[in-house]
């Protein structure tokens, strides 16, 4: 019996040191283990906007010569007898406030602006919205009046449709690419906007922008006043 009771006495003590043993290794293993030191994570950044074309985004130096092109930081191309008649404005990812005055076939007036990625993320344009030129319950005298006996009908938006054309694009490599829904505007990526106002009509072909002229004239010089373009971005896959 006494000898049954030793051999518990050292087993319990064999125990008792077999667990200090370990408590002192998990001790050594923590202290081994710990480590110091701070890490930052930035946060991800939204910033996908329009803006005004530079010197740089057109192959050309910044000096007055360049700039001069850019009448006070904006930039558009009249042809024939059309007319730009105010800058329009830029808020985000919309253009606002586009006035153009055109009077006869082959007129033009060209909006160029710039499509930015400024943010920290890969931009998908998600949809987007053009102005119609004429419409049946809001257009003004001015602009669809194409009969010029001073009211606006469907017929006259109709003329004034089969033959002007108010499109968006962008610069491809063999002239005027469609912007299409689905297309990537990558992180830091810079991509011209072109805004057409045509006395032609816009064809769309094998992802390019072709024009065929027009050949009726409307009875007065039409203006267009307060077009609007907007493009909606959402984050790419």
């Amino acid at each position: 019996m006494e000898k049954e009771r030793r051999v518990k006495v050292l087993s319990l003590i064999a125990l008792v040191v077999a667990i200090l043993g370990l408590t002192v290794a998990f001790a050594a293993l923590s202290e081994t283990l710990t480590i110091k030191g701070t890490a930052k994570v930035d946060a991800a950044t939204w910033d996908v906007h329009f803006e005004n074309p530079t010197c740089k985004d057109v192959g050309m130096e910044e000096n007055d010569e360049c700039t001069s092109h850019f009448n006070e930081g904006f930039s558009y191309l009249e042809e024939g007898a059309g007319k730009v008649n105010k800058n329009p404005t830029i808020d985000g990812t919309t253009i606002s406030g586009i006035d153009a005055t055109i009077t006869k076939p082959n007129d033009t007036v060209r909006y160029n602006f710039m499509m930015v990625n400024d943010g920290t993320i890969n931009a998908k344009i998600d949809s987007i919205s053009i102005s119609k030129l004429c419409e049946s319950t809001s257009s003004p005298v001015e602009s669809c009046d194409w009969d010029g006996n001073g009211t606006v009908s469907e017929d006259d938006i109709q003329k004034v449709h089969d033959n002007i054309s108010f499109a968006v694009s962008t610069a491809g490599e063999e002239g005027p690419e469609v912007i299409k829904p689905g297309a990537i505007l990558k992180v830091g990526e810079r991509k011209f906007v072109i805004v057409h106002i045509l006395y032609r009509k816009a064809i769309y072909e094998n992802n390019n922008l072709n024009e065929e002229e027009s050949t009726e004239l409307p009875k007065r010089d039409l203006t267009f006043s307060d077009l609007n373009v907007t493009i909606n971005f959402v984050q790419a896959d």
